[in-house]
C-alpha cells in the first residue's frame, strides 16, 4: 500500500524534490490533496502513485508546472524574510545613529579580553574550568571582533554613508 510518504520519495526520484519533501512531511496528508486535485486524479496516495507510474505527460507537466509553482512560493517566502531582516536591521540602525553606546560597549569588550588574556599569562586555569575559559574567552572574541568590524568596517562606512545621504537629502 502506497502512503503519502512513499509517493514524495517517488515524486523525489523522479526530479520533482519540492513536491516529494513537502508529500514526506508533517502536512502530507494535505499536500497530498493539492497534488492529487492538480493531476486531476482522486485524493489516494494509491490511485495518484499508479498515474504517476502510468507515465502520462499531460498529468507530468502539471506536477512539475506545481513544482514550478512551489519553487516559486518558497522564493518569494525566503525574498520576503531578506526584506524583513533587512527593514529590521534599517530600523535599528536608524533608531541608534549618533548613539553612545556602540562606542562604549567596543571599549568595554576591549577592556575585558585585555583583562582576560593577560590573566591568561599570569593566572593557572584549572584543568576542570579550560574548556569553559577556552568558550568565555570565544565568545568574548567574537563581540570584540564584531565591535571593531562596526568602527572598522563595512558597517560603520554604511553608516557614514547613510547619515550623508540624509543630510543630501534634507538639504535639497
Amino acid at each position: 500500500m502506497t502512503d503519502w510518504k512513499a509517493l514524495g520519495r517517488t515524486l523525489a526520484g523522479i526530479g520533482l524534490p519540492i513536491l516529494g519533501a513537502q508529500l514526506g512531511g508533517p502536512a502530507g496528508a494535505a499536500i497530498g490533496r493539492k497534488v492529487a486535485a492538480a493531476a486531476g486524479v482522486a485524493d489516494d496516495p494509491a490511485v495518484l502513485a499508479q498515474a504517476v507510474a502510468a507515465g502520462d505527460p499531460e498529468l507530468m507537466l502539471r506536477l512539475v508546472e506545481l513544482e514550478a509553482a512551489e519553487r516559486e512560493r518558497d522564493r518569494a517566502a525566503a525574498l520576503e524574510a531578506q526584506r524583513i531582516a533587512a527593514e529590521d536591521l534599517r530600523q535599528a540602525r536608524e533608531a541608534h545613529r549618533g548613539h553612545w553606546m556602540p562606542a562604549v560597549l567596543t571599549l568595554a569588550l576591549a577592556a575585558t579580553v585585555a583583562a582576560l588574556l593577560a590573566g591568561l599569562f599570569l593566572v593557572e586555569i584549572p584543568a576542570a574550568n579550560q574548556r569553559a575559559a577556552d568558550i568565555v574567552l570565544g565568545a568574548l572574541l567574537g563581540a570584540f571582533t564584531t565591535g571593531v568590524a562596526y568602527w572598522l568596517g563595512s558597517s560603520r562606512g554604511s553608516a557614514e554613508k547613510s547619515s550623508e545621504i540624509a543630510t543630501l537629502k534634507g538639504g535639497r
